[in-house]
């Protein structure tokens, strides 16, 4: 579809919320590991991969706060370790993007194989 016509006397008003785009979320969450402070991520996907990627990064020493429903604070200042745990990488298929943060921040990182168990 090219476009949208709507017709007639009365204007339209409200609004529409977006929900967030999974593979985004999965891209700018191992980012944050980047900082050596606090981020904040907005318009979250409420779903299975992005639970399972903030328990990785909980796992790894970050602390997260979640400011409503679809929002987040990572405060990844006091990092403990850049061993991704092997079980939940393995769950995870889009683990990689953990290994680019952390080597950037450490240069050393273990992440599992996506998709072995």
């Amino acid at each position: 579809m090219d476009k949208l016509v709507i017709k007639g006397k009365t204007p339209l008003k409200g609004e529409v919320s977006i929900g967030g785009a999974k593979n985004a979320a999965v891209a700018i969450l191992p980012a944050s590991l980047l900082n050596d402070g606090i981020s904040t991520i907005e318009n979250l996907p409420n779903i299975s991969d992005v639970k399972c990627l903030l328990e990785i990064i909980e796992a790894l020493g970050a602390k997260i706060t979640w400011v409503s429903q679809n929002s987040i604070t990572i405060d990844s200042r006091n990092l403990a370790c850049t061993n991704a745990p092997l079980d939940l990488t393995r769950k995870f298929r889009a683990s990689y993007y953990l290994i680019g943060s952390l080597l950037g921040r450490y240069n050393n990182v273990q992440v599992g194989m996506p998709g072995r168990m």
